[in-house]
């Protein structure tokens, strides 16, 4: 999550330690001890809690209505596809450039790129963005060796988010993308790299032995750099919408859609990795 400048009157909030020790658990266990179904369901109800908070920040109101349902119902439509392994991996990859073309538009142009976007198409690519990038963990478990590799995605792509925050409110002095997230530094993104490079290395010597310690080491610099890249992206879209956080469900993490939107790039990074280096397959 963002980096902070450093202030005197700045403090850690300790919500955001009591809702990690209280959701770790579970998570774990759901993770370890889930079939694949089950994986996949606990999946989808993340991805449409982000997708509400999505619809909810991008059209401004939260008023339930036909393109609502619409959105959702497509939302599910693609997380089932996916588990069942119904769409070919050109489709992925034809979803994948038109929602990464959009995203770079916001980087680009955060204040305006949402005027560009014809109503109908925010829906569209509310569904591509949260649906299609986070449903990549589905594909992620159901290859050999998935539950490890769906730990090594999360452990390594929020421990950068972890080393960015502590870094930036330690060290924190050059801005890294003032106009997208003042917040975030130059110091606090290498030190998300170096927790993430540091948090693959124990993986691997821990129980991540699909990839070499070498290969480890590499994605988790490339983990980091996708993660900081998707909260930079969601920073862009909050402030083409003008507001500070997606939602309010996580105490001290703001909503859903902020809690995973580093994953949202690291997920198909890390996949398409695996499919390119054959592991596992």
């Amino acid at each position: 999550m963002p980096s902070d400048l450093p202030s005197p009157k700045k403090r850690i909030d300790s919500k955001r330690f009591y809702t990690a020790f209280g959701v770790i658990p579970f998570l774990y266990l759901g993770i370890a001890y889930s079939p694949p179904w089950l994986f996949s369901v606990f999946v989808g109800l993340t991805v449409l809690l982000a997708l509400w908070e999505f619809l909810a920040m991008f059209f401004e109101h939260t008023r339930l209505g036909i393109s609502h349902i619409l959105c959702f119902s497509s939302a599910v439509g693609v997380l089932f596809l996916m588990h069942e392994h119904l769409t070919p991996h050109l489709l992925h990859w034809i979803g994948l450039g038109i929602t990464l073309g959009i995203l770079t538009g916001f980087l680009l142009i955060p204040f305006t790129m949402r005027e560009f976007l014809p109503s109908w198409m925010g829906y569209g690519f509310g569904v591509l963005y949260i649906a299609l990038l986070f449903g990549h963990f589905i594909l992620i478990r159901q290859l050999p060796d998935g539950i490890a590799m769906v730990f090594f995605v999360l452990i390594v792509t929020w421990l950068s988010d972890t080393g960015g925050f502590v870094f930036g409110l330690t060290f924190g002095r050059h801005p890294l993308a003032p106009v997208l997230s003042p917040k975030k530094t130059i110091e606090g993104f290498l030190g998300g790299i170096l927790f993430s490079l540091i948090g693959a290395v124990l993986c691997h010597l821990w129980f991540f032995s699909v990839m070499s310690l070498t290969q480890s080491a590499m994605m988790g610099i490339l983990l980091a750099v996708c993660g900081t890249l998707g909260d930079l992206t969601e920073s862009a879209i909050k402030r083409s919408v003008h507001v500070k956080d997606s939602g309010t469900l996580i105490p001290g993490h703001g909503g859903v859609l902020d809690r995973i939107d580093s994953l949202l790039l690291s997920a198909p990074a890390f996949y398409y990795y695996a499919l390119f280096m054959e592991l596992g397959l």
